[in-house]
């Protein structure tokens, strides 16, 4: 049996039939055919479908001419109960030692051929036979008779090289026929309506010299195997090769690396906070995002490296023929570069970053699955530091991404058995050095392996979307003790909550805020939120919205980590913000780095004709302090008045500033 028929075996989806061509009979038929051609299909005798008895000698003759090697299909025209016109197509199959029949399968006719009448049982054997593609030609190849379907395809051709769309094709064909009696293969032909696959098969008569030379289009089920092949190796939304094709060619990248002695990398990506779009905004939005990202991505990588969609929010880029792991880190930096860009998505410019994993072969395994492994243990590593980063693999990492696996499966248990605290570090006036507010930071002591930083454990909290219940715990921890505080005759300070992304998406959010702050007792502007430019930058028309319902509850906004976001200064001037916390990572150099010197007063500047309050994080020296206090920032914060602590150590700290005592 041919390829082509082991393809086209009757689908119970479709009107198909077999028809047992000894016999006469159809042997087999299932509920379509039943249900749209009834009698057509043959005479009940004795339970039986007897086939029409010319149907069946023409079947018969056409077995008898074509070869059985590779046989081709058999065409007529039959009408359903609706009298609809059907071309019925037979591929032959094998029965049994020796025998053969035909399964057939009934495809609806164009419009154009509704008219034609059935072929059964009006039209003449040579008529019939007319309906297959049958050419000959002389010994020469020059056309001899063509059946009427033959001159509808080929009107134009004269010679059998003519039928070939390349003139290559039609001299190896050529040559062939001349070494064997039967040449048979799938080629492009030329045809009236264009170029289009055939499977042909020519037999040359050696005692006549004439070649017949039947033919069957098969460009429908070429364009069946391209898209069964895109199916199976790419991906359907963003048209990327798939993991299927991802594992093929890190297969041949590791045999030709290992041959040779070169270097070959992975890129593993992963985009922040993408579950936060798909839960708030849906799918379809999400979808548009992905299929955004990998254009960019795809445009920004070099032509060498190719790109991979591994499913969901993860992508994988290879490079082969590596000299230097800087060639992955180059192109690790010109993706991060390029998701600074907003996305136009549903009217909305949204913000979405990427952390990546860099490993390549030997350094960081020997192995596709190591390899893929190290380089998403890397990519957590990479979130877990910053978004819109990038991190090398480490050989400590790989413990580290088995303890990432085993505390996503205990972090619901430490919300459940409160194993989580809050510690509080003191946010200072500038000025004179007095106490104003604090930051709650959550910690994390695990019964067993002890204390656990956030950096570990956030990053599973918000893929996990425990980051909302625990992020909720926060804010109501926060409240309790700042009620305590005042209750104890504390002077009252303001403390401020970090927002995850996840949980400021959260569309009842001001309501659940609310009431915390009901069921503490605490008034609204002792409690101020936190959240970071690229949060606010998602979507940030609905941004501005919910930040104005903050403020009509009375609560105090900043934004977080100034600086290292991609907020624009129009979208700054309309968000309804109180402060801004310039990042660490400006402070640390200050005094010392003349650009970040510049930065900074340039920061305060900017947010003092906003009328906005400026707090400096990470301020561990007196000349940072120094040179803040002469840029006129209002507050600072850092080891260099406190370490956080924890709520008893911080209430101690509180009193020692209300007796007016210095603390070390």
């Amino acid at each position: 049996m041919s390829k082509v028929a082991e393809f086209l075996v009757p689908s119970p989806e479709k009107a198909a039939w077999v028809i047992d061509i000894a016999q006469g009979t159809v042997s087999w038929s299932n509920a379509h055919a039943k249900q749209r051609f009834g009698e057509a299909l043959g005479y009940d005798r004795n339970g039986l479908l007897y086939i029409d008895s010319e149907l069946k000698h023409d079947l018969s003759v056409f077995l008898a001419r074509a070869s059985t090697t590779e046989p081709l299909c058999f065409h007529w025209l039959m009408r359903d109960t609706r009298q609809r016109m059907h071309r019925c197509i037979a591929n032959v199959i094998a029965l049994g030692e020796n025998a053969y029949g035909f399964s057939v399968e009934a495809r609806p006719c164009p419009a154009n051929m509704l008219h034609l009448p059935p072929t059964y049982a009006r039209a003449s054997v040579s008529e019939r036979l007319n309906s297959i593609v049958l050419m000959t030609f002389d010994q020469d190849g020059k056309q001899q008779s063509f059946s009427k379907q033959a001159h509808e395809l080929f009107p134009h051709v004269d010679t059998i090289k003519d039928l070939f769309a390349v003139a290559s094709a039609a001299n190896h064909f050529w040559l062939r026929l001349d070494n064997h009696d039967i040449v048979g293969q799938e080629i492009r032909l030329a045809t009236a309506q264009g170029i289009r696959w055939f499977r042909i098969e020519a037999q040359r008569n050696r005692q006549t010299g004439l070649i017949d030379l039947f033919a069957q289009d098969i460009q429908e089920l070429r364009d069946y195997e391209v898209a069964l092949y895109r199916l199976k190796h790419y991906d359907e939304l963003t048209q990327l090769p798939n993991r299927y094709l991802l594992y093929q060619q890190l297969e041949k990248a590791l045999k030709t690396a290992s041959q040779r002695d070169r270097m070959f990398g992975i890129l593993y990506l992963d985009l922040d906070g993408f579950k936060v779009v798909n839960d708030t905004f849906g799918h379809r939005v999400g979808d548009q995002l992905l299929q955004h990202v990998a254009d960019r991505i795809k445009r920004t990588i070099p032509p060498r490296s190719c790109l991979y969609r591994l499913g969901g929010d993860e992508f994988v880029v290879v490079l082969e023929n590596m000299k230097h792991i800087d060639e992955l880190e180059t192109i690790a930096q010109s993706i991060n570069a390029a998701g600074v860009t907003s996305y136009p998505v549903s009217d909305m410019e949204m913000m979405i970053t990427t952390s990546i994993g860099v490993a390549c072969y030997p350094l960081h395994g020997d192995s596709i699955d190591a390899l893929l492994k190290h380089g998403d243990a890397a990519m957590y590593r990479a979130k877990s530091i910053s978004h819109n980063g990038y991190y090398v693999y480490e050989e400590q990492l790989s413990d580290r991404y088995s303890a990432y696996l085993t505390l996503g499966g205990g972090l619901r248990r430490a919300i459940e058995e409160q194993q989580f605290e809050l510690h509080f570090q003191p946010k200072v006036r500038a000025c004179d050095g007095v106490t104003v507010g604090a930051e709650a930071l959550i910690r994390w002591q695990h019964p067993e392996w002890g204390r656990i930083g956030p950096d570990e454990f956030i990053p599973i909290a918000e893929e996990s979307g425990l980051i909302l219940p625990l992020g909720e715990w926060v804010i109501r921890e926060a409240c309790t003790h700042i009620k305590q505080w005042q209750a104890s005759g504390l002077p009252p300070i303001v403390v401020s909550v970090n927002l995850s992304s996840r949980q400021f998406m959260q569309p009842d959010l001001v309501e659940r805020v609310q009431k915390v702050l009901d069921e503490t007792g605490v008034a609204p502007q002792y409690l101020e939120l936190e959240l970071t430019e690229s949060m606010l930058m998602l979507d940030a028309n609905g941004t501005i919205e919910k930040l104005h319902e903050f403020r009509e509850l009375g609560l105090t906004l900043s934004i977080d980590d100034f600086g290292t976001g991609y907020s624009s200064l129009a979208y700054l001037k309309k968000f309804p913000i109180q402060a801004l916390k310039i990042d660490r990572s400006f402070i640390q150099d200050l005094a010392v780095d003349g650009d970040d010197n510049a930065i900074v007063k340039a920061t305060i500047a900017m947010a003092t004709s906003l009328n906005l309050k400026v707090i400096a994080e990470g301020v561990e020296s007196l000349e940072q302090l120094e040179v803040l206090t002469g840029y006129q920032c209002e507050e600072v914060q850092g080891f260099y008045f406190a370490k956080p602590m924890d709520h008893k150590h911080f209430e101690r700290y509180l009193l020692a500033q209300k007796d007016g005592c210095k603390h070390d």
